[in-house]
């Protein structure tokens, strides 16, 4: 069985970006911080 993709909205996905950009923490950390995958296609 594979894996379903998960839709994230706009608004979740600019939080994320700024939380990298704010918090100073790799991808990966910050990834596993909001548990959403780090894997960037």
């Amino acid at each position: 069985m594979g894996k379903k993709n998960r839709i994230y909205s706009k608004e979740f996905k600019q939080d994320a970006v700024n939380y990298y950009y704010s918090s100073g923490k790799s991808i990966k950390a910050c990834a596993s911080d909001l548990g959403i995958s780090c894997r960037v296609d």
